[in-house]
């Protein structure tokens, strides 16, 4: 659907922040099949252009950044969960006597 090439600097400086080299050809996939269905979808030329398709390409890093912030703040949660599970069950299990004068 391209047809001039984008290159990884246009996202980076729009992101202001590096892609790593084997990311960028699966974003740049995603993007370019968002933007065929979107343009199946509206007939829109301007969907076409090159700027749209490096915006589109941008949002993918941001989202993939964001599911992989969001699935190690998952993992970190579980992480302590298990670990308070450990300690709760190290924790002495004795039963309190109570007395009929407590009660």
């Amino acid at each position: 659907m391209r047809t001039e090439t984008i290159k990884k600097q246009e996202v980076e400086e729009l992101l202001k922040h590096r892609i790593a080299d084997e990311q960028f050809p699966e974003v740049l996939g995603y993007a370019e099949h968002k933007q065929a269905y979107i343009y199946r979808q509206t007939k829109n030329p301007v969907v076409l252009q090159h700027w749209y398709l490096v915006k589109l390409t941008e949002e993918y890093v941001r989202n993939i950044a964001f599911s992989k912030f969001t699935m190690d703040l998952c993992e970190a949660l579980r992480n302590m969960e298990k670990e308070h599970s450990v300690k709760d069950q190290s924790a002495q299990t004795d039963t309190p006597i109570v007395t009929g004068s407590a009660l």
